[in-house]
């Protein structure tokens, strides 16, 4: 899925800078994720049943191709991960939960910049390496003034 709809959230754990922080990627916490994975499934499912295709495959593992919908539905729920590209933890913006500035400043902290995939107010339509990297060649050019 590129574009879920359902937030996590990081927050601190303590005051103490060595203690991890609290992650929680908050995954399939709107329906409307749930929907658009089943959905996949569907069609992924409709796909490989094409005769042309259907021979050189062997049977679905995982889940099997007897589940009902419910039973997919929780064979998402128990299974589904994401790759692990999360952005948007100091988003960047001028509004008010915005965490930095359009020049990558932290909003009430002088001298301290972001430059990561984090200050991307929504992920990119691919993965995040190229967008991170234009980041902080940008953050090079305001930096170097």
């Amino acid at each position: 899925m590129l574009y879920p709809e359902s937030r996590g959230t990081v927050r601190l754990a303590s005051t103490d800078p060595f203690t991890a922080p609290l992650i929680d990627p908050n995954y399939l916490a709107d329906p409307q994720d749930s929907t658009t994975l089943l959905a996949g499934m569907k069609l992924v499912r409709e796909a490989v049943g094409h005769t042309a295709v259907a021979s050189e495959l062997g049977r679905e593992l995982m889940p099997g191709t007897g589940p009902a919908c419910a039973d997919l539905a929780d064979f998402v729920r128990r299974n589904a991960s994401g790759v692990y590209h999360p952005v948007g933890t100091c988003r960047m913006g001028t509004d008010e939960r915005a965490v930095v500035d359009p020049e990558l400043r932290v909003h009430g902290i002088e001298g301290l910049r972001v430059a990561d995939a984090s200050i991307m107010p929504s992920i990119v339509g691919g993965n995040t390496n190229a967008a991170a990297m234009m980041i902080g060649e940008r953050a090079a050019e305001l930096i170097a003034g």
